[in-house]
């Protein structure tokens, strides 16, 4: 009867990048490519106008592309630092800091005065808001948990 030499041993569990390599970037591609075409419908197809409010003694003005890239992938770009650095020096509570973190920046980022802009402005405003928000906190949540 012949029996192997060396018997399979379990691997240990190894903690891998791979998920927050690939996931973190794509939800922030996708975050912004969600806000372009929100933008690109509200403007080119449906013809609106979207006013951002007054800030800072300038008056409101429309909200140009260019304007939807960089607050579409400058905080998420920032959150994702501080979620790196948490994961570094605080393991075991990284997810949960940032959360809250994450979800106070965005409630807090919400236009709730439309100085010089319409109610139906600061839905729309608010509704780019979110698109990032969905698409960036669960997936960088995700990878957090995945990486510890």
């Amino acid at each position: 009867m012949a029996t192997p030499s060396s018997s399979p041993t379990p691997s240990a569990p190894r903690r891998t990048e791979a998920p927050g390599r690939v996931l973190r970037p794509a939800a922030i591609g996708i975050g912004l490519l969600a806000n372009l075409t929100y933008v690109i419908v509200l403007s080119d197809v449906a013809g609106y106008d979207l006013r951002a409010p007054a800030v800072f003694g300038r008056p409101t003005q429309s909200v140009l592309i260019g304007v939807v890239i960089a607050a579409s992938v400058v905080p998420a770009l920032l959150g994702w630092g501080l979620l790196e650095l948490l994961e570094r020096f605080v393991p075991r509570r990284a997810t949960v800091i940032w959360a809250a973190l994450a979800v106070v920046v965005l409630v807090g980022g919400l236009p709730y005065n439309g100085a010089g802009v319409t109610t139906t402005d600061q839905i729309l405003l608010a509704g780019m808001h979110l698109i990032v928000g969905v698409a960036v906190i669960p997936a960088f949540v995700l990878t957090s948990r995945l990486r510890s």
